[in-house]
């Protein structure tokens, strides 16, 4: 036994966190049983009671969290490093070592999957939507979305044609997100959403350096965005992170809520901001399946056909998008976003982060179910 670990620092297998943790794991195989008895009963409450308890105080706490997470772990691995640095050579330490840290994931595991997790495996909500999505979706069809969208987008920003996105006001975005769900969950129930937590980022530059525009804290139940996106990305950004709130973990279903509360809103703002986002979405995927075949002659005729067929008012609008975007590429951490591909694969989704495009099969099968 090296010097540093005392007989009574000896682990024994944590056998019940084990047990504990397979059975969660067997439970998260059974997405019927997620969908009846997790979400509404374990995940919900909780998510409930943590935006009651957090949504009042103005800043998020969920940031500062991780902030102190992360300088909890960097001075423990020093700390570790130090106190350890004369066992490294014992194997019985690296034993020792080895079962702690497997007590330590298990418990991790056990609190992400009981707090959140869980959520990843549930049932989709096509039955209560009552749509079938199709598998996949032809390049035929996404050219046609997107000229559908096009037209849409005419149309849409011609209603508002005196409108400047400067003249949006978070508070106000955030507020009519809120007066729409509650109109939809009139006819769907399962969209209600209690106890706003939404909250702008402290730091929205850590956005720039690990890729993300808003995500969801379920430690403490906010939904945290940065408030420096351009203001046309605001209701369809936020009506994704009240959709992980009430459950909807798989991107794809997050972004068919956002989409759903964007194109059935009265408010203009509400069906262009969801506009613009379902047509990068289609003619990426429809750009796509050009690039796959190598006939970049096509693809950039598309391009410059897409661009003459929009509207400049519209065109300027994705150009400030664009620009936000262009800027911060280059700032971004290598490997995080591979990090968070290989997160969403570990918890089923297995297209990772091109599974947020995913949510065209839904716009399609949607699109279907009202041509009736």
């Amino acid at each position: 036994m090296p010097p540093s670990i005392k007989l009574t620092e000896k682990l024994p297998w944590n056998y019940y966190r084990y047990i504990t943790g397979f059975l969660v794991l067997g439970f998260s195989y059974w997405p019927a049983g997620i969908s009846t008895f997790y979400t509404p009963y374990i995940f919900k409450p909780i998510s409930n009671f943590l935006r009651f308890l957090f949504g009042k105080i103005y800043f998020p706490i969920g940031e500062l969290v991780y902030l102190a997470l992360v300088i909890i772990l960097i001075f423990s691995c020093l700390k570790w490093i130090w106190v350890y640095r004369n066992d490294f050579k014992y194997l019985s330490f690296w034993k020792h070592q080895l079962v702690k840290w497997l007590n330590g994931f298990f418990a991790i595991f056990l609190v992400f999957e009981l707090i959140w997790g869980l959520n990843y495996q549930k049932l989709d909500p096509s039955k209560d939507f009552k749509l079938k999505v199709p598998l996949v979706y032809t390049e035929r069809q996404m050219d046609s979305l997107s000229q559908k969208l096009i037209n849409d987008l005419n149309f849409t920003r011609s209603k508002m044609s005196d409108f400047d996105p400067k003249m949006m006001n978070f508070d106000t975005i955030l507020s009519q997100n809120r007066v729409e769900f509650a109109k939809n969950a009139q006819n769907r129930p399962f969209l209600k959403y209690q106890n706003t937590s939404f909250k702008k980022a402290i730091f929205p530059s850590w956005g720039d350096y690990f890729g993300y525009l808003a995500f969801y804290q379920p430690l403490t139940g906010e939904a945290i965005v940065r408030g420096d996106l351009p203001p046309f990305t605001w209701p369809f950004t936020i009506s994704h992170e009240i959709a992980h709130q009430l459950g909807y973990a798989s991107e794809e279903q997050a972004n068919f809520i956002a989409f759903v509360i964007g194109i059935e809103s009265e408010q203009p703002v509400f069906n262009y901001a969801t506009q613009l986002q379902l047509f990068t979405y289609a003619q990426y995927a429809h750009l796509n399946f050009i690039a796959k075949r190598g006939d970049f002659a096509l693809y950039k005729e598309i391009v410059e056909r897409n661009k003459k067929l929009l509207h400049p008012q519209v065109l300027e609008d994705r150009r400030l998008i664009k620009a936000f975007f262009r800027e911060k590429q280059d700032l971004q951490i290598k490997g995080t976003e591979e990090m968070y591909n290989q997160f969403l694969i570990w918890n089923k989704q297995s297209k990772g982060i091109e599974s947020y495009n995913d949510v065209l099969l839904w716009v399609i099968a949607y699109e279907s179910k009202k041509k009736g």
